[in-house]
């Protein structure tokens, strides 16, 4: 006879290991690229279009335009996570 609170336990551990997979496939979705287009952009960060435009004007994220698409490399949004990084105070 089983007990109920193992087997909650593992469909616990069985769901928690789905969601993992699913987190790293969503990852590696957009983080392999070398690039993300405006989209991507607000998406991975949730922002508006309004605070993307905001940064690009500010000069905090570099980009390039082509007609009406904007591009971010991953290596400018790593510049400016990096120029932007504020470690905890003891």
């Amino acid at each position: 006879m089983s007990n109920p609170l193992q087997e909650n336990l593992k469909n616990i551990e069985q769901r928690l290991e789905e969601l993992s997979k699913l987190v790293t496939d969503r990852q590696d979705k957009y983080l392999t690229k070398p690039f993300l287009n405006n989209d991507e952009f607000q998406r991975v960060f949730r922002i508006s279009p309004g605070t993307a435009e905001n940064w690009r004007r500010q000069g905090l994220i570099a980009y390039s335009q082509i007609n009406n698409k904007i591009i971010y490399r991953l290596e400018d949004i790593n510049t400016m996570l990096d120029n932007n990084y504020r470690p905890f105070k003891k």
